[in-house]
């Protein structure tokens, strides 16, 4: 028996921006339809960091995995990502191993495709002014992911310590031109923020992605009609939303289950009194299927919560996986 190895490289010239959007679209159409069996995770806390254990069968397209993956934010200090894992691939007939794949660039292309899925279906139309708090993997692939599936006029990064934001938008800048969307456009001018409110004066769209247990902006700098992605806080303890934005908001999570166990952002305005679980106004793949609208409704702004799971990273790994073995990328070993 052999199996394909995939690493980073592999990965990112598998995907595309767009086909990691439709892997979206299948992990969360399947999810909500009920056609999904993904537990909510396994936690295993050691002395430098968190491991997650995400196993998920797609019973439509046949996806079968699970991705071990770890979350230690002092790895900074070592001059190592602090995400790291790997995604096996089974086979959903024999349960034998097809793959294994790198669980760091999955898990940060998922994430921001998720995220790009949540923009097109919420986001109104004509926003493109992009704030993102955080200059980590995940603020770079969603910065990456966004200007490659909308037109951005402006990008604003900001951070803590600030040298991140300034070192990810210098970055960024030397290479604006290949951030448009495919067929070319105007490259977007992007800048370190000095604050949150530099950050979201004007900014119609808003990423979260930041290891903050405390709200990273004040209710007040928020645009009206902003759409926000909340991706950060996977935690009951963490939050980087303010209460009062999630009062105000069209509310949208990626899992209702997972976010009641692991979302802090919507966990500590319930415990608080200031929203009952109703707060939740559909999931991501009642709106794909049809069974919710999109769009922000009457609310003040659209909130898509998400603290991940693993039909996202089933779907985006077979996704890869597919066109790998169709460019004949990676490495192919007996095991």
């Amino acid at each position: 028996m052999t199996i394909r190895i995939l690493s980073r490289d592999d990965i990112e010239r598998a995907v595309d921006a767009a086909a990691s959007v439709d892997a979206m679209r299948v992990a969360f159409g399947e999810l909500s339809a009920g056609r999904a069996v993904v537990p909510v995770r396994g936690h295993v806390e050691s002395a430098r960091g968190i491991t997650l254990l995400m196993p998920a069968f797609l019973g439509a397209s046949g996806g079968l995995g699970a991705k071990i993956v770890s979350v230690f934010p002092g790895n900074a200090a070592l001059g190592q990502p602090s995400i790291q894992g790997a995604v096996i691939l089974l086979d959903a007939e024999t349960g034998s191993v097809r793959a294994l794949l790198d669980g760091a660039s999955l898990t940060e292309i998922r994430t921001a495709a998720g995220s790009g899925l949540a923009t097109e279906l919420l986001a109104d139309p004509d926003a493109d002014v992009l704030a993102v708090f955080g200059a980590g993997a995940q603020g770079r692939s969603h910065t990456e992911l966004l200007a490659a599936t909308r037109q951005l006029s402006e990008i604003r990064i900001v951070s803590v310590p600030p040298e991140g934001a300034e070192s990810l938008a210098a970055e960024l800048s030397a290479r604006a031109d290949e951030l448009v969307p495919p067929g070319g456009g105007r490259p977007p001018r992007i800048r370190a923020a000095a604050t949150p409110a530099e950050a979201l004066d004007g900014a119609t769209l808003v990423v979260t992605a930041t290891t903050s247990e405390t709200p990273v902006f004040s209710p007040e700098l928020l645009e009206h009609g902003a759409h926000v992605n909340a991706i950060g806080a996977f935690q009951p303890h963490t939050r980087e939303i303010p209460g009062e934005i999630v009062t105000r908001a069209r509310v949208v999570v990626d899992q209702r289950e997972a976010i009641w166990e692991e979302a802090g952002d919507l966990i500590i305005p319930v415990e608080e009194g200031l929203v009952g679980r109703d707060v939740i106004a559909a999931d991501l793949g009642e709106i794909v299927n049809g069974d919710a609208p999109g769009g922000r409704g009457d609310f003040d702004f659209t909130l898509f919560e998400s603290v991940g799971n693993a039909a996202q990273d089933v779907a985006i790994a077979e996704a890869a996986l597919t066109r790998a073995e169709a460019l004949g990328l990676g490495s192919v070993v007996p095991f």
